[in-house]
């Protein structure tokens, strides 16, 4: 009775139940096979995004490790560029000796005659070029070991003979310059000679040749502190007025009351200054040392440019005209540099102002080529901001005129790598005060931009 009631309670498996069970492994197989392909589609979006990723930070990698090599390279050509100019600092001082060398073996005849000069009448004779001696030394004609020895022996002559050979104004003119020549004397004995000479002298040569030596060491001080007004020039400039009052009118005087105008920014009196010290030299070029004359051809064509650029051009004097001779006088004062056996560096100081012709003039070629000549030589600061500021215009005319990609992309290169290597000079060398009274005033903007380091340094951003 009961397996007959087990058998009943069996139901047959149908075809229907095996389809819905297949059925059913089916959709949990497609789950599976759903899921896996989302799994792989994920990890293939993650591997994707992450090629995507580091190919990106590795391109950052190669941006930045481009943008240090530039640096550091940027950075060896300023070190190498102060190490050229200390090189050129030793050479100028190298210079001035062997000139001081060379003037003392031109007058070779008269050390001879020194040694031969014992009576006093023969050491009378020596009176006048003693004077003259102690007078040029004051007046930018160093002393030299003999020229030193005419006025020593005559000096010690006048103080121990029986017979004065000296007027008191022409003794302490000679023991004045004599100290400052030797250097073992007090620059305040120095000055307090020169002092009593200006104050106390009863002719008005003397007073003037007083106020000459004291221009002299007032512009020493003053060249010591980059011709700052308030730390010399000033005083200078004054002295100098005071010699020149009294009739002393020497090219040297001129010379330094040029420089420390030009430094102020008064171009117009600084231009005055340095032509009419050059007109004096042409009158009597056999009293004038090489660097008395670069000084004045430099700064005649300095001034020249920056009176251009700020349109204070003496009136009847045309810009181009004045340009050209800017051009002409700063070529003659590279010329005299290398000649006199400055280095390569030492033109390229004279040359770098050039530069500011070419912008003046609008000639972007040509402002390219010299800026690109100076900077093989090394970088400088104003002829890396010339050179920014010719590829800018440059690149604007060549957009202009439809020039190539290229043609513009190495003006953006320019102008990208000048304002790198600026962005990492000393704010000193740049002085935007100076560079802009030789650049128009349209260019303030441009030059803010580049010096903008120096700005931040200052405090002023």
């Amino acid at each position: 009775m009961v397996s007959t009631e087990n058998e009943s309670s069996r139901s047959p498996v149908t075809s229907l139940d095996l389809l819905m069970e297949l059925q059913g492994e089916q959709q949990s197989f497609r789950f599976l096979v759903r899921a896996l392909s989302a799994l792989l589609a994920t990890a293939a979006v993650i591997a994707v995004g992450s090629v995507i990723y580091f190919y990106f930070e590795l391109q950052g990698l190669r941006a930045e490790y481009a943008r240090q090599a530039q640096l550091n390279e940027v950075n060896l050509r300023i070190v190498a560029g102060e190490a050229s100019r200390q090189r050129e600092s030793t050479q100028a001082q190298l210079v001035a000796i062997r000139e001081e060398n060379e003037s003392a073996r031109r007058q070779a005849e008269l050390s001879r005659e020194l040694q031969q000069a014992g009576s006093p009448g023969q050491i009378a004779s020596y009176k006048d070029r003693a004077v003259s001696i102690a007078r040029g030394h004051i007046l930018g004609k160093t002393m030299n070991e003999v020229t030193s020895q005419v006025v020593a022996m005559v000096l010690r002559a006048d103080l121990t003979g029986s017979v004065s050979l000296l007027t008191n104004g022409e003794r302490i003119l000679m023991q004045s310059a004599l100290d400052d020549w030797g250097g073992q004397v007090e620059s305040a004995t120095v000055r307090s000679e020169f002092q009593t000479l200006l104050d106390d002298s009863a002719g008005l040569t003397d007073q003037g040749i007083g106020a000459a030596g004291l221009a002299m060491l007032e512009y020493r001080k003053a060249d010591g502190n980059s011709l700052g007004w308030n730390q010399g020039c000033s005083t200078v400039v004054d002295y100098v007025n005071q010699a020149v009052a009294r009739g002393l009118n020497e090219p040297m005087l001129l010379l330094w009351k040029g420089q420390c105008l030009r430094k102020r920014g008064d171009a117009l009196l600084a231009y005055e200054a340095f032509s009419d010290a050059a007109t004096l030299m042409e009158r009597d070029p056999e009293d004038i040392t090489l660097e008395q004359s670069q000084m004045a051809h430099h700064g005649v064509g300095t001034t020249l440019i920056a009176l251009a650029a700020q349109s204070q051009l003496p009136e009847g004097q045309e810009k181009n005209l004045a340009l050209q001779e800017a051009l002409s006088e700063l070529r003659i004062a590279a010329k005299i540099r290398a000649d006199r056996g400055s280095t390569r560096v030492g033109v390229a100081y004279t040359e770098e102002n050039m530069g500011f012709i070419y912008i003046l003039e609008e000639d972007w070629t040509a402002a390219l080529s010299h800026t690109e000549n100076i900077d093989n030589i090394l970088p400088l600061a104003w002829n890396l901001t010339v050179r920014n500021i010719a590829a800018r215009e440059n690149e604007a005319a060549l957009k202009r005129a439809g020039a190539s990609r290229e043609a513009v992309r190495e003006m953006k290169r320019i102008q990208n790598d000048t304002a790198m290597v600026l962005s990492l000079m000393d704010c000193g060398q740049i002085d935007k005060a100076e560079l802009m009274r030789l650049l128009p005033q349209t260019y303030s903007d441009e030059v803010d931009e580049l010096a903008a380091h120096c700005l931040v340094e200052s405090g002023g951003i």
